[in-house]
């Protein structure tokens, strides 16, 4: 064999082996290139799940506040037209017992946080590429917090102040009928099925009559005012994330 021919062969080998490499190389490349394909599209249907589970906790709660937010701002007016009543020449009236009931109603709002929970729990919020939504979502517990403790605060000032009033001056049973078992209806219906009206007379004149009661509806409507307020903030950042969420969920994940 010459040595053209020899250098011939030898080239011949050494582009298979050069062919054979890149194939292998390539081969490799694209199944990275497939891992992480593949990666990209779990990570995105893992956020796309979370996304909606927060969607739906998040409507849910936007409805709840806005309820609460409304029965806050009934207590309040019914403490105003109760305050209009009081004074030294008050004289009991019909609006009373009602109005009352109105103040005496105990409310919070029904908040769902599951969703949000296992994302900030399991470190996941970082999956949430809208870096508004991160905020607004790392944000809302302490959001959440505040509203808890204003509601605590007012849970306080009607089981320490307003029921030890109204009692003094209305027995218990005829509390019930006033506003009883609220939200439970058929409770109430038994209720009123076993226990006639108390037979002790109910005077509200004297309660009207008391500067103490008095402080008390003006305390209770304070508080009411500032829950209200914040309630109705909260339902206002809740409706801001579901805008937040569904951006994401359309594709404009990294949109502010």
């Amino acid at each position: 064999m010459t040595e053209s021919a020899t250098t011939s062969v030898g080239r011949g080998r050494l582009v298979r082996w050069l062919a054979e490499i890149f194939v292998i190389a390539l081969g490799i490349l694209l199944a990275f290139s497939v891992d992480a394909t593949w990666d990209r599209l779990q990570e995105s249907e893992q956020e796309r799940l979370t996304l909606e589970a927060l969607v739906e906790e998040f409507q849910a709660n936007a409805t709840s506040l806005r309820a609460t937010a409304a029965e806050h701002d009934r207590a309040t007016r019914a403490s105003s037209e109760l305050l209009a009543l009081t004074g030294p020449d008050a004289s009991d009236t019909d609006d009373v017992a009602r109005l009352i009931g109105e103040v005496w109603v105990p409310t919070h709002a029904q908040l769902n946080s599951g969703a949000i929970q296992s994302l900030l729990s399991t470190d996941d919020l970082a999956r949430v590429r809208n870096p508004s939504l991160r905020a607004a979502l790392a944000g809302w517990p302490d959001r959440v917090a505040a509203l808890v403790r204003l509601e605590v605060q007012l849970h306080e000032e009607l089981t320490g102040a307003l029921l030890p009033a109204i009692q003094a001056a209305v027995p218990q049973i005829d509390i019930e009928f006033i506003n009883g078992f609220a939200g439970l209806p058929r409770l109430r219906a038994e209720f009123e099925s076993l226990v006639e009206p108390s037979r002790f007379e109910t005077d509200l004149r004297p309660l009207l009559r008391d500067m103490k009661f008095e402080n008390t509806i003006l305390n209770r409507m304070t508080v009411s005012m500032i829950t209200r307020d914040v309630t109705d903030d909260l339902a206002t950042e809740a409706d801001r994330i579901l805008r937040l969420l569904e951006q994401s969920l359309e594709g404009g994940s990294g949109s502010t």
